[in-house]
C-alpha cells in the first residue's frame, strides 16, 4: 500500500492552481448530485446532511458542512494531453469547518473574522488527506455556482452573446469574486460596478481593468455608478452581493429580460430584491432542503434546483425575470476541494 501523505494548501497556492472553466466543470456536477436520485444512472451524487452550529459562549461560533460527492470527473490543465482525463471519475469526502469571531479584527496581531478550512479525506480509507484554506475557495465555488446557474437558466434564450453588460451591486469579496469569474469565461461588452461606498467600486474598477486584457474580451468598459438603479439599468446580468436587509434592487431598475444572482448575507437570503421582482421572477435555488429552511417566508414562484436543469428534469423560462437564489452548499465545497488538491498532487508528482 502506499504510504499516505498529509498536504496542506494555503491561499496562495490555490490562486497559482486556479482555472475558472474546471472550476465551473465541477460545480456544474455538484449541482447535479443533489438532483439526480438515482445513483446508478452514470450522474454525479451525493450526500449532504444540514450544515451545523456550535456557540462559543459570546465569542463565537463554529459551522460544520460535511458532504460526499460521487462518480465526479475532475479536470486538470494536462487532461487536454490526456483523453483520459476529463472521463475519468472519482469521488469526494469533505467537510468544512468555519469560525466566527467578532473580535478578531481588534486583535493584536489583527485577524479575520471568519476563518474557514475544507478537509479533505480519502474516501476509500478515510484518511485526512488534506486541508485546504477556505476562504479563498469559498470566493470561488460562490462565484462559480452563480456562472453555472446563469448559463443554464438565462444564456440558452440568449441569441447575441456578444454584448452582455454586467450589473455589481456590491463590491466586497464576493462582487469581486463573481465580477472577476464573470469577465473570465464569458464576454461582456461593460461591466457596472455600485457600492455604498463608492471608494470600494474604484478599487475593484481598478483590478478589474488590470485584469481585462486576460479576460474575454480586453476592451470591456468598466464604469462606477452612484445608484443601484444608474448601476442596473440596461443590465443583461446583475449579481447582488451584500448585508442589506432591505431591498435595493426594484423591477423598475430592470430590463424586461435579465437574470439576477442573489448573493447577499443579511439576516435572510432574499432581503436585497424587492417584492415587486418576486412577484414576477422565476426563482431557481441550490438545493430544495436548504430552500425550506432558509427561504421558508420567500413569497414568490420557485420552479427547482439548477441541478434540475442540468438533468432537464425542469424548463427554464424563455423570457422575464430569472434569479438564482444562492445559499451555498456542502458539495460545492467538497467538488472545489478535489480539483484543487487533485491539480496539486498532479503537479507535486510531476516535480513541478
Amino acid at each position: 500500500m502506499a504510504s499516505h501523505r498529509f498536504v496542506h494548501l494555503v491561499e496562495s497556492e490555490l490562486i497559482k492552481l486556479t482555472n475558472w472553466k474546471e472550476i465551473n466543470h465541477v460545480l456544474e456536477q455538484a449541482f447535479v448530485s443533489v438532483s439526480n436520485k438515482d445513483k446508478s444512472s452514470g450522474q454525479p451524487y451525493s450526500s449532504q446532511p444540514a450544515r451545523s452550529f456550535v456557540h462559543v459562549g459570546d465569542a463565537g461560533a463554529l459551522l460544520c458542512m460535511p458532504a460526499f460527492l460521487g462518480n465526479i470527473s475532475v479536470k486538470s490543465d494536462s487532461s487536454q494531453s490526456n483523453p483520459a482525463g476529463p472521463a475519468a471519475r472519482t469521488s469526494s469526502l469533505a467537510c468544512k469547518l468555519i469560525t466566527s469571531f467578532k473580535d478578531n479584527p481588534s486583535r493584536n496581531p489583527s485577524l479575520p473574522d471568519i476563518i474557514g478550512n475544507i478537509f479533505l479525506f480519502d474516501e476509500t480509507t478515510g484518511q485526512l488527506q488534506a486541508t485546504l484554506e477556505a476562504n479563498y475557495l469559498t470566493g470561488l465555488r460562490t462565484a462559480a455556482a452563480s456562472i453555472v446557474a446563469t448559463e443554464q437558466v438565462f444564456l440558452p434564450r440568449i441569441a447575441d452573446k456578444s454584448k452582455l453588460v454586467l450589473g455589481i451591486i456590491g463590491t466586497g469579496v464576493q462582487g469581486e469574486f463573481h465580477a472577476m469569474g464573470f469577465m473570465k469565461t464569458h464576454k461582456f461588452v461593460q461591466v457596472k460596478l455600485w457600492n455604498r461606498t463608492k471608494a470600494r467600486s474604484e478599487q475593484l474598477k481598478t483590478k478589474l481593468t488590470q485584469l481585462a486584457p486576460n479576460s474575454c474580451n480586453p476592451d470591456v468598459n468598466i464604469s462606477v455608478h452612484d445608484s443601484p438603479e444608474e448601476c442596473c439599468t440596461n443590465c443583461d446580468i446583475i449579481v447582488t452581493a451584500t448585508s442589506s436587509s432591505v431591498p435595493i434592487v426594484f423591477k423598475r431598475f430592470l430590463k424586461q429580460n435579465v437574470h439576477i444572482n442573489a448573493i447577499g448575507s443579511g439576516l435572510q437570503h432574499h432581503t436585497e430584491l424587492a417584492q415587486d421582482i418576486y412577484d414576477e421572477c422565476s426563482v431557481f435555488i441550490d438545493y430544495w432542503n436548504g430552500a425550506k429552511a432558509e427561504l421558508a417566508t420567500l413569497k414568490s414562484t420557485i420552479v427547482g434546483e439548477v441541478g434540475e436543469v442540468v438533468l432537464k428534469q425542469k424548463v427554464v423560462p424563455s423570457s422575464g425575470i430569472t434569479v438564482f437564489q444562492s445559499l451555498g452548499m456542502a458539495v460545492e465545497d467538497a467538488a472545489i476541494g478535489k480539483l484543487f488538491y487533485s491539480k496539486y498532487m498532479e503537479q507535486l508528482n510531476k516535480g513541478h
